[in-house]
């Protein structure tokens, strides 16, 4: 059996992601997961041009709560969120 997440938006009326947010909620949360799981620190500095130290730690780190976080929500939560974000929810 299917539950549907009952969330209501600021009229009491349930809200349901667009098709676009999910599908972009969907692969961003993929690609920031897959590029956690295949990268180090040395390679994050290269891609995002940073001099190891201590912004880059900073950096990284901050990056590595992004990509915990984002494994927090489901797909359509987070396209709820990027909906309510544009002002569609």
């Amino acid at each position: 059996m299917t539950e549907r997440n009952n969330t209501c938006n600021h009229n009491g009326r349930p809200t349901e992601a667009t098709k676009e947010s999910q599908q972009l909620a969907e692969r961003f949360a993929s690609c920031i997961g897959e590029f956690h799981w295949r990268v180090d620190y040395l390679k994050f500095c290269e891609l995002l041009e940073l001099e190891p130290g201590d912004y880059a730690d900073e950096q990284y780190r901050y990056f590595q709560q992004l990509a915990e976080a984002l494994t927090r929500f489901n797909a359509e939560s987070l396209a709820k969120m990027i909906d309510a974000g544009i002002g569609k929810g």
